[in-house]
């Protein structure tokens, strides 16, 4: 499993903050990576005395072979073209003795000697126990006594107080970062408020309504034009049950759920036509019994919707199906422009990780937080869907240990459920996402809000 933090692009990508002392140091990663590591290597990328992307991998079985597990690490941080060097932290309880080769010394003399091929030096580096920290290259007992140094000098470094200060947080693990971003994920049998009760009858409507309706092109538009209403602020599906009940449901048809993750990250307008290239939608369908009191006709309304759909959402279904002739808008990525068959390709790149352009993080962040909204009310087929979209979007910003947090719950909800075992088998693998290897494309907190501001201005 790996996280992969990568700083803003440009010449303003260090830190705002000094880093003056391997105390500081070990003060960043954790809230870098927003949780503590346990039994893993960090690596951060320097160009000169400017810090680059922060990489956190499980450290290997022993019986793993180090220069593959080398390579493999060098191969997520070549993204990084402008570093020079790297520092190196070694998390672990497994104790060092005195007079004793350091933990996992076979492991960073092979890391150090792929780095070093690809021109990469290893600058500096250390070793974390439960209790302590010392320089990991570091033998001499007048300079680095044993045990090391107390973790008390890390959490009360000045660098420590001024991130915590700035309103940084930094959890025990993975699992606890996540349950504190969406709490129910980790839910057992919490009571359940009334207003769940809402939504899932509404849900269960709406699955009832639109079965063998998702694909069908005229309702998959009006189910993505609610969709982008709910992600630009206008419909609020935590005041709006029928609304947060129709979401849960459309989630359900797999073929709706994939386009909701590529839609997040090109947009709508590129997503449609991606998944109208990959004939995953449909003309009118005929609902069979129906058809049959009507001698063949289906008399039922072409789209279900939501009561509370605002007008903008049924005058899309009026535009042209074909997604070149739509109007750019804020749910249209203009990187993303592609024809006929290329579109397939890109859209098919996106959910396999591949796309190497830009990604719309303001939407991906936006979608985040509606489907952190509705997992408390999900249940069962939805629940596995809400919690398994959470876990791929983790996975695009590069942050697999919290995906794997989310995929873990999701096959709780529904064992075997075949998207979260595929990306869990993935993140295993050490799996990163193509935009997130490229400082330019990855994300970053800074990226996504600077994204939610341009739109507002526009």
């Amino acid at each position: 499993m790996s996280s992969f933090t990568s700083p803003s692009p440009g010449p303003s990508s260090s830190p705002p903050f000094s880093v003056a002392s391997p105390a500081d140091i070990l003060s960043y990663v954790p809230h870098a990576l927003g949780f503590l590591p346990r039994e893993s290597l960090v690596l951060l990328t320097m160009s000169g005395r400017r810090l680059g992307a922060t990489l956190r991998v499980d450290l290997p079985p022993g019986a793993a072979d180090p220069l593959a597990f080398s390579r493999g690490v060098l191969s997520f941080l070549e993204g990084d073209t402008g570093a020079d060097g790297a520092l190196l932290i070694v998390y672990s309880r497994q104790v060092w003795r005195p007079s004793t080769p350091p933990p996992h010394q076979a492991l960073i003399s092979a890391f150090g000697a792929v780095l070093g091929s690809a021109g990469l030096t290893v600058l500096d580096g250390w070793f974390v126990s439960d209790t302590a920290w010392r320089d990991y290259f570091c033998d001499d007992q007048d300079c680095c006594s044993w045990p090391g140094r107390p973790l008390d000098a890390v959490t009360d470094s000045a660098l420590n107080a001024e991130l915590v200060f700035g309103g940084s947080a930094v959890d025990a693990s993975a699992p606890a970062a996540v349950e504190r971003q969406v709490p129910a994920v980790g839910a057992g049998s919490h009571p359940s408020p009334p207003e769940h009760a809402e939504i899932r009858s509404a849900r269960a409507f709406f699955a009832a309504s639109c079965r063998g309706l998702w694909t069908e092109e005229r309702q998959f538009h009006a189910t993505s034009a609610l969709w982008d209403a709910v992600l630009e602020g206008t419909l609020d599906p935590d005041a709006l049950p029928e609304v947060a009940g129709f979401l849960l449901a459309s989630v359900e048809s797999r073929t709706v759920r994939d386009f909701l993750l590529v839609g997040a990250c090109l947009g709508s307008d590129a997503a449609l036509a991606g998944a109208m290239e990959c004939s995953l939608l449909h003309p009118r369908a005929v609902r069979p019994d129906a058809a049959a009191e009507r001698g063949g006709e289906d008399p039922s309304p072409s789209i279900v919707l939501p009561g509370t759909a605002p007008p903008q959402v049924l005058w899309s279904v009026g535009r042209t199906t074909a997604a070149s002739g739509r109007t750019a808008s804020s749910s249209t990525n203009e990187s993303a422009v592609a024809g006929g068959r290329d579109r397939a390709l890109q859209f098919a790149d996106v959910l396999a990780g591949q796309f190497t352009g830009y990604i719309m993080w303001s939407r991906v962040d936006a979608m985040s937080g509606v489907l952190g909204g509705l997992v408390a009310a999900a249940e069962g087929e939805s629940r596995a869907a809400v919690l398994t979209m959470s876990g791929w979007f983790e996975y695009a910003r590069g942050r697999g240990s919290r995906a794997a947090v989310f995929l873990d719950a999701a096959e709780r909800a529904v064992p075997g459920y075949r998207l979260a075992r595929l990306l869990h088998e993935l993140l295993r693998r050490g799996g990163l996402p193509e935009w997130a290897r490229t400082r330019s494309t990855a994300w970053t907190a800074d990226a996504a809000t600077a994204g939610r501001q341009s739109r507002r201005a526009g």
